[in-house]
């Protein structure tokens, strides 16, 4: 009896860590997708990823985007495409289509040097987390991330 009672004591003190170490994996396999989804510059992988207020920000971002776009004479237009790397078409659909946003220059640009970067630490706090990653450069960074719909999204502290 005693051996019992000492072993669901056991199991029970354990299991929090178990699901601490669980979560921190979790959190570190979506800063792995972010990685590989920013080095590939592919907006319908980075989109998923974002939670939805950065999406939002994306979103205004994006809008911004195509309002300029529409205003611009000609020259204006061609000077914003090359800017961001996204084509006349791609701008006009920003509206409907944000995610477009992700592929641009002036988005990946921003985190061009999240895949390279090492994970040095991971930090869990309930429904929120911080990634903490060096560049390649040397530079040391923080990510942070919320749950959402049950998955581990990234907060994007600004877009340009």
């Amino acid at each position: 009896m005693r051996k019992r009672l000492l072993l669901v004591f056991g199991v029970l003190a354990l299991t929090p860590m178990l699901a601490r170490a669980d979560a921190e994996s979790d959190v570190k396999d979506a800063f792995g997708e972010f990685q590989a989804a920013i080095k590939a510059g592919d907006a319908d992988k980075i989109w998923p990823l974002l939670d939805t207020t950065s999406q939002k920000a994306v979103e205004k971002a994006g809008a911004a985007l195509a309002a300029e776009h529409e205003k611009a004479k000609d020259a204006g237009k061609t000077q914003l495409e090359k800017l961001f790397g996204l084509s006349a078409e791609e701008i006009g659909k920003l509206k409907t289509t944000p995610k477009l946003y992700c592929k641009s220059k002036r988005f990946i640009k921003q985190w061009d040097e999240v895949p390279g970067s090492k994970v040095t630490q991971v930090i869990v706090k309930e429904d929120k987390a911080t990634v903490k990653y060096t560049e390649e450069d040397g530079d040391k960074e923080e990510m942070q991330l919320s749950k959402q719909d049950g998955k581990w999204k990234i907060v994007l502290p600004k877009v340009l």
